[in-house]
């Protein structure tokens, strides 16, 4: 059972506490910076440490700091132990926190009576043990139509449907991702 109390709201190094913003709102921001390929890879850490620690980064000790952010983020889980299965690192993307909100909105509201809009403040992994535990909501269904895998032995009405479906929940691609499909599409047409 989660203690809220039990959270964590701060970084300790060399004895020192260095509080982070730990409020969803900033971890949402977070996980737009560091799955935005639109962003030179080099700068999303300097970028995320001034966003997390704001004015107080633990200047020697930007390796355990950048650490931490990535705990944090994953609701204090270990690191996946293929590379590519983070969050934001999938390759199939099931929900986008920004472009979602307002299907997010709802389904807290909802299921919660949580208005988001309202909260004053809600603690990163609170928000994401709600947003796990989503059912019986149109976020729930639109997550379930794009991780939906189409396998030849559907039937062909299912099949229909869940193409249908995503094409129709898709999530937007990057300015940099759309470049590459571009040239990947010219590519192949020779």
């Amino acid at each position: 059972m989660y203690d809220v109390k039990s959270f964590p709201y701060a970084y300790e190094s060399g004895g020192k506490l260095y509080p982070v913003h730990t409020d969803f709102r900033e971890w949402i921001r977070f996980e737009s910076l560091i799955s935005d390929s639109d962003v030179p890879e080099d700068l999303k850490s300097i970028i995320a440490l001034r966003m997390i620690f704001a004015d107080n980064i633990p200047q020697n000790d930007i390796a355990g700091a950048q650490e931490f952010m990535l705990w944090f983020y994953r609701g204090g889980n270990p690191a996946p132990n293929c590379k590519n299965s983070g969050t934001y690192l999938e390759s199939r993307r099931v929900y986008d926190l920004e472009y979602d909100s307002e299907y997010i909105y709802a389904a807290f509201l909802g299921q919660y009576g949580i208005n988001l809009a309202h909260t004053e403040y809600l603690h990163w992994w609170e928000f994401r043990a709600l947003f796990k535990g989503l059912r019986d909501c149109r976020m729930a269904d639109i997550m379930s139509y794009r991780g939906a895998e189409i396998s030849d032995d559907l039937p062909d009405s299912r099949k229909a449907f869940l193409l249908d479906m995503q094409e129709l929940y898709e999530l937007p691609v990057s300015i940099t991702e759309q470049r590459r499909i571009s040239k990947a599409r010219r590519f192949l047409d020779g």
